[in-house]
C-alpha cells in the first residue's frame, strides 16, 4: 500500500490535480490528432496519448491505495482550449496549446515531487517516471515549435 506521512489530504488534493491535467491533455491530444495533417506528428501525438492514459490507470490505482477514488472521465473537467476546440487556429497553434498543457503536467509533478517528505519509494518513484514522461514530450512540442517558427498552418 502506498503511504504519506501526514499531509493526507493535501496530498490526495496533488493527485486529483495530477489526474485532472492528465484527463485534459488526453482530451486535448484527441482534439489534436483529428488535427493535424502530417503523419509523423499523428503517431507522436498518438504515442503521447497512450502516456497520458498509463498515466491516468497508475495514479488511479495510486488514489484507490490512499482510499481515494479518482476523478471519473464522465466528470472531469472539460477542454478549455480554443486552439483545439474550434479547428481554425492552424497545426502551429495546436502545437503551443500542447506544449502548455505540457508545461502544466510537468510543474504539477515537480510540486507533487518536492513538497511531499513522507511519500512512500514506490509512490515517488510513479511520480519521478511519469515527471521524465512529461518532460519528454513538453521537449517534443518546443522542437517542433522551433522547427515551424514563422509557419502558420491552416486547414483547407
Amino acid at each position: 500500500m502506498a503511504s504519506v506521512i501526514g499531509g493526507e489530504a493535501a496530498f490526495i488534493g496533488s493527485l486529483t490535480e495530477l489526474i485532472e491535467l492528465n484527463w485534459s491533455a488526453v482530451d486535448a491530444l484527441r482534439a489534436a490528432l483529428s488535427r493535424m495533417s502530417r503523419p509523423g506528428d499523428k503517431s507522436r501525438l498518438a504515442s503521447f496519448l497512450s502516456d497520458h492514459e498509463r498515466h491516468l490507470e497508475e495514479l488511479a490505482a495510486l488514489a484507490h491505495e490512499l482510499g481515494d477514488p479518482p476523478v471519473e472521465s464522465a466528470v472531469r473537467p472539460k477542454l478549455k482550449s480554443k486552439a483545439l476546440t474550434n479547428g481554425m487556429a492552424g497545426e502551429r497553434a495546436i502545437l503551443e496549446a500542447m506544449r502548455h498543457y505540457e508545461e502544466d503536467s510537468c510543474a504539477a509533478y515537480e510540486r507533487m515531487i518536492s513538497s511531499r517528505e513522507g511519500l512512500s519509494d514506490r509512490a515517488r518513484d510513479l511520480l519521478r517516471q511519469s515527471l521524465a514522461v512529461e518532460r519528454r514530450h513538453r521537449e517534443w512540442f518546443a522542437e517542433q515549435l522551433d522547427a515551424r517558427q514563422g509557419l502558420l498552418l491552416l486547414p483547407l
